[in-house]
């Protein structure tokens, strides 16, 4: 043994940190700047990357209780007799450790040694849940441990990177309801689709459906969730539950192994909410479900009670109707209720999309507006488009090729033209364009409906009439 070595390296550490009863200081220098290797050498040291982390790892779940050997030791000093190397490790995902997650580390036979399940935590600290392939870097903080004295040295260990693949849960991209809802046929699932909003997702791994549990012919609430995999082959197996079944808790695990029903108690609407990076569900109880969506603003004063309507022909948390708004930057929301005690939506931030928390919407250039809101799905959505309306058809002076244009009155809420017409049929259209046109009973006037009769030649007064969003009109009086 060398002790005239061992003698200069125990100065060293008294007058660097001073001799201690267990001290075990986590002290990092400033990381390396220079381009990383495979051995690392200092002060007589030498250090490479673990041997289990040498190759890339993909970490699957039943490997999160292994020990990993995170750094080798591959020459150290000539060390006092009974010493040994001690570790503090920190990961990273950059070189210059401006992002630090501390790991758990242990010592063995001057090894420095994590649990795996560390590492996949760390990963995912880092970089998010999505299980793909991560570079990270390892800081080593190293201790001479000589019976209770415990010596730091100055200089930190900077290794990597090392590819690590984390344990994520499984995430598709569809799910569907089954229950008593449709009988629990798998094989009758695509009306009961989750909404998703189409992104990657492990940056959005939230699904919603809204179904009517109606008691007319004795349903009760009980389902499950079919993934796409379990749908595509018409299997059971897959097939996501609750550990107690017939659960009626409002949230709580989903899971696959022996997974009972969750249940709904209450007739109604209810908005289901599962967390797919989470394996967790959520029951919204709705209840009865409002036909109508109340456009309140500064195009009337902002009173609900007062304010145009969309509504939601197939009950489907989906609206549409009509809405003027005068010249000035008008700010308006959408409300749930002819007031303000119940939900209402603005600007979420996102163009296109609104919130419960959302600030005014604008609306810029005056005009007449067809607007949609969609609340069936995750993220609410709307649209307002600008619209002039006419007259178009075989029986009007443009045929079917051109507008005969018509004229918007704001008191009464009506557009109008006073025309000629043969004999013959016409349809209403909005910006001399078949994206937006309306026909079929005058009473009760459909979207995209069928042509409208006119009897006999001659000069006839045409209104249109959206002011009933449950209801749009139109009139055709001879002179």
């Amino acid at each position: 043994m060398n002790n005239k070595l061992y003698l200069i390296v125990t100065l060293f550490a008294v007058l660097f940190l001073g001799a201690c009863e267990d001290v075990y200081d986590h002290v990092a220098a400033d990381p390396q700047t220079n381009e990383q290797e495979a051995e690392q050498s200092i002060n007589g040291f030498s250090f490479t990357i673990g041997s289990d982390l040498i190759s890339p790892l993909v970490l699957q779940e039943e490997d999160l209780e292994d020990v990993l050997v995170a750094i080798n030791t591959t020459a150290t000093p000539q060390l006092a007799e009974g010493a040994y190397v001690k570790f503090s490790i920190e990961a990273s995902d950059t070189e210059d450790f401006a992002n630090v997650v501390e790991l758990n580390s242990a010592s063995d036979g001057n090894n420095a040694t994590i649990l795996a399940s560390d590492l996949n935590e760390a990963v995912k600290t880092l970089y998010g849940k999505r299980p793909d392939p991560r570079n990270i870097y390892l800081r080593g903080t190293y201790y001479i441990v000589d019976g209770s004295t415990s010596s730091m040295m100055p200089t930190p260990i900077i290794l990597g990177p090392v590819k690590v693949t984390p344990v994520a849960p499984v995430i598709e991209t569809e799910y569907y309801l089954i229950g008593d809802l449709n009988g629990w046929n798998i094989n009758e699932l695509d009306d009961y689709k989750f909404d998703h909003s189409g992104k990657d997702v492990y940056e959005d791994p939230i699904f919603t459906i809204l179904v009517n549990y109606s008691n007319d012919n004795n349903i009760f609430g009980n389902f499950k969730i079919v993934p796409k995999s379990s749908k595509e082959k018409a299997s059971w197996d897959g097939v996501l539950g609750n550990p107690t079944d017939q659960n009626i808790a409002l949230e709580g695990e989903l899971v696959i192994e022996n997974g009972g029903s969750m249940k709904v108690e209450l007739p109604g609407w209810v908005k289901i909410t599962i967390n797919m990076m989470e394996y967790t569900y959520e029951i919204d109880i709705i209840g009865e479900m409002s036909l109508f969506l109340y456009v309140p603003g500064g195009h009337q004063g902002w009173k609900p009670e007062i304010a145009p309507t969309l509504y939601s022909r197939n009950f489907d948390f989906k609206y549409d109707g009509f809405v003027y708004f005068p010249e000035g930057n008008t700010g308006f929301k959408f409300t749930a209720k002819p007031n303000w005690d119940g939900p209402n939506y603005g600007d979420s931030g996102t163009e296109g999309e609104i919130s419960e928390v959302g600030s005014d919407l604008i609306m810029k250039d005056a005009g007449y507006y067809k607007m949609t809101v969609d609340l069936s799905g995750t993220p609410y959505t709307y649209t307002a488009t600008k619209t002039v309306w006419g007259v178009v058809g075989g029986a009007t002076a443009g045929g079917w090729d051109t507008d005969t244009e018509m004229s918007y009155d704001p008191v009464s809420g009506k557009w109008s033209v006073t025309t000629d017409l043969t004999a013959g049929e016409f349809k209403f259209r909005a910006n001399n364009d078949w994206g937006i046109n309306y026909g079929g009973d005058l009473n009760n006037l459909a979207f995209d409906g069928s042509n409208i009769n006119v009897p006999i030649a001659g000069n006839y007064t045409v209104t249109l009439d959206f002011s009933n969003s449950e209801q749009f009109k139109g009139t055709l009086v001879k002179n």
